[in-house]
């Protein structure tokens, strides 16, 4: 097991006589309740889950750029993912087992998925796909993945490999599009108004707020005991996952500004819910000038 060394201050609990996950968190284990081991990871766990329910429901009112269905059908496939891991992470602080371990790191797996896609698509004209192998190839990708991660389940650092590695291409791909710089004079004003400040946003909220409370909470675990600021113990991974759902949302407004932009379509940033999401301007005459 992969422990965040919370053990010593632990409780026993209901789901002690279940499987076990391979994963444990700082936050001590059954301290609030006799049935939930980790009860402020598991309620942080739902802005994951209301990413997830708010994404569905603005992809379901209109289109995001384009009336590709493929195009939509993948905003479709990531606010379900971001859903499924929400209730997912739910599940697995909540329990601590490996069903819940499974139903957290599947989902994961397969969100990074239709975001490839999304960005392999990003120029192809409407309802004409450059690829036109994609749909197929996005059912066997989740295929393997989840082949992958059964067959590697006790593995977790198979799982952060696979994960990981598709993250940072994801990153890499989006930075270069985000950093070149346009000959276009109006596609290098929406590039420095747009792309380069919330490429910014988006990796300070998925990089630096959330993989860092990450990397505290499961490889500082002993040191924030030892210090005055146990606080923190009960903090890190709550913090990873709001800065996570934030990342990854701005993320995919990213891509969608590179598809607008590619489809030289104006548009704006505009908030439901609280959270921003790419608004087409339909009815503003794109001013090349």
């Amino acid at each position: 097991m992969v422990s965040a060394s919370s053990n010593a201050l632990s409780l026993p609990g209901f789901w002690d006589d279940f499987s076990r996950a391979s994963i444990d968190f700082c936050e001590p284990n059954y301290t609030q309740s006799y049935f939930i081991a980790e009860v402020l990871n598991s309620v942080s766990s739902l802005a994951i889950a209301y990413l997830g329910v708010v994404g569905i429901y603005r992809t379901s009112l209109r289109i995001h750029v384009t009336e590709c269905k493929f195009e939509r059908n993948c905003f479709y496939y990531l606010y379900s993912c971001a859903l499924l891991i929400g209730l997912g992470s739910t599940c697995l602080h909540a329990t601590l087992t490996a069903v819940g371990q499974a139903a957290d790191e599947i989902p994961m797996l397969l969100s990074n998925v239709p975001f490839l896609a999304l960005m392999m698509e990003h120029k192809s004209e409407p309802n004409a796909l450059k690829y036109q192998w994609l749909p197929n190839f996005i059912w066997f990708a989740w295929v393997f993945s989840v082949g992958w991660y059964l067959y590697f389940q006790e593995n977790y650092f198979m799982f952060l490999a696979y994960y990981v590695g598709a993250v940072v291409t994801l990153i890499g791909w989006i930075a270069k599009l985000c950093f070149a710089k346009r000959s276009d004079k109006w596609e290098e004003k929406k590039r420095k108004e747009y792309l380069v400040p919330y490429f910014f946003y988006a990796m300070s909220a998925y990089v630096v707020l959330g993989f860092g409370s990450w990397i505290f909470d499961m490889l500082m675990c002993e040191t924030i005991l030892a210090s005055r600021y146990k606080m923190f113990q009960v903090i890190m991974h709550p913090v990873w996952h709001v800065g996570a759902a934030i990342g990854t949302h701005l993320a995919v407004c990213l891509v969608a500004m590179l598809r607008c932009i590619a489809m030289e379509k104006d548009f704006a940033v505009r908030p439901l819910w609280g959270l921003p999401f790419v608004e087409v301007e339909v009815d503003v005459e794109l001013k090349r000038k």
